[in-house]
């Protein structure tokens, strides 16, 4: 049985977490195919929009398979290793330059928990559990997970997941911003096809510098540093094909057709 899973229907990618028996626990392997599929997704023009979610009800993600740790990170070099893999992952995936969609459902707990704050969007099932537990293991968060996490939703919310190591519900994890969306465990399916087959249709060009844009700010929030392609970049938009498309469609009263281009 694959543990990962790829398909690609309509614009939209869906890569599914497949252990439902381990509760869809990540292996090192994993993150390392992890970093590949997103690297491959982010040249695939037929992909408007990628979900990332994990088999079955009961789990998106309980974390990393906690059974390798013994043999993966037995002493600080090989914890060097592993970790270096899982940024990697993390990091190709926020890079990403579609939008990315978490559908949660169930634990969504530790490396899962990253994975999921590594992604644009998370919408929730009402049985999604969050957590990042690691003071139950004695590890640490790296730099950047925990950057990501305090620029998500904040030093407080962070230092309260992480120095009380509970587990908190959907309702708590939206009233915080670790989800924007919450859904009975029913509809989120239905919910969700329906924003993707929304986001399919809108400008790639303008989604993707919209994120480069947002990472730009996280890293220089002064904005007295930009260099002259990053100060062009709101504007560079309106020498673009799909511009002139959208402006027509909205004129001509029809639905625009971008091209990314």
């Amino acid at each position: 049985m694959e543990s990962l899973l790829l398909s690609n229907a309509n614009g939209v990618a869906t890569l599914t977490i497949n252990r439902p028996a381990q509760r869809n626990a990540i292996t090192l392997e994993m993150w390392r195919s992890l970093a590949e599929i997103t690297a491959r997704l982010d040249q695939d023009s037929s992909v408007r929009v990628v979900v990332v979610t994990g088999a079955g009800d009961e789990a998106f993600s309980a974390g990393g398979d906690i059974s390798e740790f013994s043999e993966k990170r037995r002493d600080p070099w090989q914890a060097k290793i592993h970790n270096g893999r899982v940024e990697l992952a993390l990091k190709s995936l926020a890079r990403l330059s579609k939008p990315t969609i978490a559908m949660v459902k169930g634990y969504c707990v530790g490396g899962g928990c990253m994975l999921a704050a590594h992604c644009d969007l998370r919408i929730s099932a009402d049985n999604a559990l969050f957590g990042m537990p690691v003071a139950q293991l004695n590890t640490l968060v790296g730099y950047r997970e925990l950057q990501r996490f305090v620029h998500l939703i904040g030093l407080g919310a962070t230092l309260d997941l992480l120095l009380t190591a509970r587990m908190i519900k959907a309702s708590e994890a939206q009233s915080i911003g670790l989800c924007s969306q919450v859904y009975p465990l029913a509809d989120i399916d239905n919910h969700v096809a329906e924003l993707t087959s929304r986001m399919v249709n809108l400008a790639p060009l303008a989604q993707r510098w919209r994120k480069q844009m947002v990472q730009t700010l996280l890293r220089k929030p002064d904005l007295l540093d930009l260099t002259p392609e990053e100060g062009m970049l709101p504007d560079a938009i309106y020498d673009t094909e799909d511009y002139a498309e959208g402006v027509a469609a909205f004129l001509g009263k029809r639905a625009p057709v971008f091209r990314g281009k």
